[in-house]
């Protein structure tokens, strides 16, 4: 075989190893290649061919020619056509493929990028146009804005109305805000922050201020660092910022009066505190504290709305009399500190019928003028609903700073005060002294001693015989509470029972008291038959009265002693008879129903009239001390005594008389023929045991000795 046919078989195999790809240039341009070489090939032939057989003698033949052919250097260059060229034709076809390739790829790329840039840019102008956001775009080199359609139209102006100027943005900026504007945008333009966020209120084409946000960033040089393009966005929050304040608002102000709450009137009194602090001013500022007496009858009678009412119209009179008197805007504003006129003033609510007012830069006569004021405003009745209601006020004055360390002392103080004045008799000013805050820190000690004297036991119970005065025979005993205090000795009843009554300790405190007296009554009518007649009276208080298991109790006590309800009467104060006529009579007429007997307590202290009393459920009628101790002294007190007696004698009760101590007058009592009489005269009140010794071995010598028993001598649990 041909050496040239050997090599073109081998070019061919190696092509062949080569995989191309569909429709390929290579094997296209290799194919034509190797063709054309073949021509080359085979015309080189034919002209080496005829060559030698013009040169050589004619005798010589064909193999002859062929074997000179092969030795001549043209039989090496034409065998190598085909390969050649197929080699050569291949490579460009390969280049041409490559270079189609990647032209074509670039193409896609370019296509790809170019609709991605398409719908990026679709999508932005989507979102321009949707959302609520002005762009703009600030060329720091040119000095020139551009303000988006949205921009423009968000201030209420046409496309050609705004230029691109800085100025047209800044000009319309309120006055207020422009230099923090500018402020944070040159901050941000130097570095000092990330982006620039910026809250400020914007000239509305109509004239009005609405709030904007604005965030931008600033395009900085590589290289320097220098921004020279900055842009972002201006979105609307003025419905926002209007919701903010709303909310501020109620944060800070009373729903029902409108008037500042405890949070802003305290955050007013901490400046003007500080304030007169820093300027050293000893009494520059005067809190009035003011309760509406007796608010609850209004809500109780008449309804909660009807309350309302009348609160508004306090709030509206308290602001419109301070007004006048001070004569300056009311400080009731957002919290914080701020610039304030010398004499500013608050009203503020602090909750159900409590107010407070703040004035600034008084003195103690401009307070008390406008208590005054106050006082003499509510003169004039509250009209609401066709009614007219009278309104009068408790009020208290403290001023300060002077010694105070802390604002809030001084609103301790002038309430402490207003509760002095509702203690004198309510509609009423007291102004603060250092002895109402010690009386006050007193009071709050023995409240606190209250609640321990019942877990410690220092409770215990006294008994003062009750005698008939026309026989001088014991007929019963009242039971009475005492307290031996550890370190204060015995606490005066009149000290701590008001205290009891006003936290709710009376409740179980009676009735452990109760529970105490009856076990002793019953360890009586067990020492002798005589003593089974014996009463025991006991005191009832308002809280229990309103105690929906009153009933059930006492009479659960009375049957676990073994007791004739008959023997027990219940003494109420005429006070609280006139003030809970409903509640009173009702829960009465339920312990007659059982048996038991019912006393007025303290009759002639109160205004009840002889129609209430004649349809009130009692039995006796119990005169007081008051009148008794002067009896001796004065005719009226005489005349009164003597007045009371006669009521209750002919109203078919039984009178008794208290704190009988002399026997002048004993033999008044006698003589008027009142029924009943207890005091020192005949006894002081005594614990069981000490009643059995000097009472009953008095009035009974022949009474036999018993040892001591421990029953009744349990303290209160």
């Amino acid at each position: 075989m041909p050496t040239g046919a050997r090599s073109d078989r081998g070019v061919w195999r190696r092509l062949a190893s080569v995989r191309l790809a569909p429709h390929s240039r290579a094997l296209a341009y290799g194919g034509l290649g190797f063709a054309f070489g073949l021509i080359l090939t085979l015309v080189g032939y034919l002209v080496d061919y005829y060559a030698l057989y013009k040169s050589l003698p004619e005798a010589i033949g064909f193999a002859m020619i062929q074997g000179l052919h092969r030795v001549t250097p043209v039989h090496f260059f034409t065998d190598g056509f085909a390969p050649i060229l197929a080699f050569v034709g291949a490579a460009a076809g390969h280049l041409h493929d490559r270079l189609r390739y990647h032209s074509n790829h670039l193409e896609e790329i370019v296509a790809s990028r170019t609709e991605a840039l398409r719908r990026s840019q679709e999508r932005y102008e989507l979102a321009a146009r949707g959302s609520n956001d002005g762009l703009w775009d600030w060329d720091l080199a040119a000095g020139t804005v551009y303000y988006s359609p949205r921009w423009k139209h968000g201030l209420g102006h046409d496309e050609s109305e705004v230029d691109d100027s800085p100025a047209a943005w800044f000009d319309r900026v309120h006055p207020d805000d422009r230099p923090g504007l500018e402020a944070r945008i040159q901050s941000h333009l130097a570095g000092g922050s990330e982006h620039l966020v910026a809250e400020y209120r914007v000239r509305h084409a109509d004239g009005s201020y609405r709030w904007m946000l604005s965030r931008g960033i600033a395009v900085r040089d590589e290289a320097t660092g220098k921004p020279h393009r900055f842009a972002g966005s201006q979105t609307d929050i003025d419905e926002r910022k209007k919701m903010e304040d709303q909310l501020m608002h109620l944060a800070l102000h009373d729903p029902l009066t409108d008037l500042p709450n405890r949070t802003l009137f305290f955050d007013r009194l901490s400046h003007s505190f500080k304030r007169a602090r820093q300027h050293k001013k000893q009494e520059s500022l005067a809190i009035i504290f003011v309760d509406i007496d007796r608010f609850k009858n209004i809500n109780d009678s008449l309804g909660h709305l009807v309350g309302d009412r009348v609160l508004k119209e306090v709030a509206a009179r308290f602001r419109a009399c301070v007004g006048r008197v001070i004569g300056t805007q009311a400080d009731d504003g957002d919290p914080g500190p701020r610039p304030r006129g010398e004499r500013d003033w608050t009203v503020a609510r602090m909750g159900g019928d409590e107010f407070t007012v703040l004035l600034q830069g008084v003195s103690l006569r401009e307070a008390t003028e406008t208590v005054r004021e106050l006082e003499q405003e509510f003169k004039t009745p509250v009209t609401t609903e066709g009614r007219e209601l009278y309104v009068t006020l408790s009020t208290g004055i403290v001023l300060g700073p002077g010694e105070y360390e802390r604002p809030e002392d001084l609103l301790r103080d002038a309430d402490t005060a207003m509760y002095r004045a509702k203690a004198h008799g309510r509609a009423r000013c007291e102004i603060f002294d250092e002895k109402m805050l010690a009386r006050a820190q007193e009071q709050l000690r023995l409240e606190t001693d209250l609640h321990l004297a019942m877990e410690r036991e220092e409770f215990h119970v006294v008994f003062q015989p009750i005698i008939d005065l026309a026989s001088d025979r014991l007929t019963g005993f009242e039971a009475l509470l005492r307290w031996r205090h550890p370190e204060r000795g015995l606490i005066p009843p009149a000290k701590f029972i008001p205290l009891a009554e006003e936290t709710g300790l009376i409740v179980p405190l009676g009735n452990w008291m109760f529970t105490e007296a009856c076990r002793r009554l019953r360890h009586w009518q067990d020492l002798d038959p005589r003593f089974r007649a014996l009463t025991l009276a006991t005191n009832l208080s308002l809280r229990q009265i309103y105690s929906p298991a009153l009933e059930e109790e006492i009479f659960a006590l009375v049957e676990e002693a073994g007791l004739d309800p008959t023997l027990l009467h219940f003494e109420i104060t005429e006070n609280t008879l006139i003030e809970h006529p409903r509640q009173v009579t009702k829960i009465l007429l339920r312990l007659k129903r059982r048996g038991f007997k019912v006393a007025i307590d303290d009759f002639g202290t109160g205004y009840s009239s002889l129609a209430a009393l004649q349809s009130l459920p009692v039995d006796l009628i119990k005169i007081d001390q008051v009148f008794v101790s002067r009896m001796c002294e004065t005719d009226r007190a005489r005349e009164i005594v003597a007045t009371i007696v006669g009521l209750a004698r002919a109203l078919g009760h039984e009178s008794i008389a208290e704190g009988i101590e002399s026997a002048g007058q004993l033999r008044e009592l006698r003589r008027m023929r009142c029924t009943l009489g207890q005091g020192h005269i005949f006894s002081p009140a005594l614990e069981g045991d000490s009643v059995e010794s000097e009472i009953l071995a008095r009035y009974y010598p022949d009474l036999p000795k018993s040892p001591r028993r421990e029953a009744g001598q349990r303290r209160a649990r």
